[in-house]
């Protein structure tokens, strides 16, 4: 249950964000759909055709996009139990080795290669490095020593990792702050379809295509996962248009890239603009960029539930089948699939951001107090399992509401959303290390009350995040 300085500061909220009609201006509250609806009530003939070429447009490559890369994030530890460990003499903690240069790309250049993005044309930009982590990719299966799959996991991984903040920075450009949560949420679910679909397709070529052309096993998965990207990423240099400020889409009209201009000028969504010393500034010295980034350190490592190994390791205690365990450990994905549109709705029809969020850290609360306490009925326990599916529900009306609170500068939505990815990878890199013990399995005692802090935490920053988004938009109404 949320305390009562929490609950006023979601009143606030509530109060600042649902204006009278009077006060329906520039900048203000949008007229909002039904839940069922898929546009505004005021959106005219022009507006709806335009929001359905967006989405065939940008929507549909980058939710292929972000499934076709978490296949590469799994590949590596199927590969490696599939014949790379021989075939390469690896050994001792060379796989945790890999894993780190991964990470290593994957934090040190998100930051450079989003704000980079936002100086180029974002059309051939996001294709362009889809295509070179296709090459980097392919590249891992023509490796033989370990010596140059660390350095072709580091540059797999700086092409990856840009993806999220990227694309959530990207959306941001052309969808109104009622309509950002939704296409969040289809755009993160493709990593939830990616994990249930990939220990499939890649079992399934292991064993169909193993010795095929005398290429091992292992080496095809990287065969695979390049052959899923090549054509997503020119699907992208094909059908991307780039931002409304710079357009030169061969699929949208001039008179409907001007009208996207005006949708995003009614939001008060700036165009870019040269990134100056100043600005950068500007920026550090501001409350968002702090605020923000702290909140998305406690989301990120809220998920520790789900993203551990805890519910698959307490069923092989118990004596569950393979196939069954297999087949259990697909409900919690599935719960974060079915989550996050539920989140993305309601965000979008209610703009219930902080109260979704609220509500999301009380339920995750609540599994992680079954969990810590462990000796509770069976069917309680897998409730508590699943529940804590929920936790990823609500990232995309998280980056959806950074990208509403920045809007008035694209440079700090690149920035302020690049740097809340990376400070959730980079802590999530190395604490479950000490916190997730895998000694501790699967009653992970610290780990369950460390994410039951985590939320409590959480639930604090939303308090403070919310007075100052609430004082911010008083002076905008003022």
């Amino acid at each position: 249950m949320s305390s009562p300085p929490i609950e006023k500061a979601l009143r606030t909220i509530e109060a600042e964000e649902n204006p009278t009609k009077s006060e329906n201006q520039a900048g203000s509250e949008p007229a909002r759909q039904k839940w069922y609806e898929w546009f505004a009530p005021t959106d005219t003939p022009a507006e709806r055709r335009l929001i359905l070429k967006l989405d065939g447009l940008i929507i549909v490559f980058v939710f292929l996009a972000h499934w076709a890369k978490v296949l590469d994030s799994s590949a590596t530890s199927t590969a490696y139990v599939s014949g790379m460990k021989e075939d390469l003499k690896l050994y001792g903690n060379q796989l945790n080795y890999l894993q780190t240069v991964y990470m290593v790309g994957f934090i040190t250049m998100q930051i450079p290669l989003t704000l980079l993005m936002t100086r180029c044309p974002v059309n051939y930009f996001l294709p362009a490095a889809d295509l070179l982590w296709g090459v980097f990719t392919l590249a891992q299966y023509k490796a033989s020593n370990v010596t140059q799959l660390y350095a072709l996991r580091f540059f797999v991984g700086a092409l990856g990792g840009f993806f999220f903040p990227a694309v959530q920075w990207y959306l941001g450009s052309w969808y109104k702050r009622s309509e950002l949560s939704r296409r969040g949420a289809i755009f993160f679910i493709a990593s939830q379809v990616g994990s249930m679909s990939s220990g499939y397709i890649q079992a399934g070529a292991y064993a169909r295509l193993n010795g095929r052309y005398g290429v091992e096993g292992w080496r095809w998965l990287y065969i695979i996962c390049f052959a899923c990207t090549i054509p997503i990423a020119f699907l992208g240099l094909c059908v991307l248009p780039s931002t409304p400020d710079k357009c030169n889409s061969r699929f949208l009209t001039v008179d409907e890239v001007r009208l996207a201009q005006e949708r995003m000028a009614s939001e008060n969504r700036e165009a870019r603009q040269p990134f100056t010393k100043s600005r950068v500034l500007q920026i550090l010295k501001g409350w968002r960029l702090w605020i923000l980034v702290a909140f998305a350190f406690f989301f990120s490592q809220a998920d520790g539930v789900s993203s551990n190994s805890g519910l698959p390791i307490w069923l092989k205690q118990e004596g569950y089948s393979v196939e069954s365990i297999n087949t259990l450990t697909t409900v919690s994905p599935a719960v974060t699939i079915v989550a996050s549109v539920i989140c993305g709705v309601l965000a979008d029809v209610y703009d219930a951001k902080a109260s979704l969020i609220a509500a999301t850290a009380a339920l995750n609360i609540f599994a992680c107090i079954v969990l810590a306490i462990w000796n509770v009925p069976v069917g309680l326990k897998f409730f508590a399992f699943f529940l804590s599916g929920t936790a990823n529900g609500i990232a995309a009306i998280i980056y959806a509401w950074a990208n509403e609170i920045c809007a008035h500068s694209a440079e700090e939505r690149a920035l302020v959303i690049s740097a809340m990815n990376t400070i959730g990878n980079t802590f999530g890199a190395w604490i479950p290390l000490f916190v997730w013990k895998t000694v501790d399995a699967p009653r992970y005692l610290i780990g369950y009350n460390w994410t039951i802090a985590l939320d409590v935490c959480m639930l604090v920053v939303l308090a403070v995040l919310c007075q100052f988004w609430a004082r911010e938009k008083k002076r905008s109404h003022a």
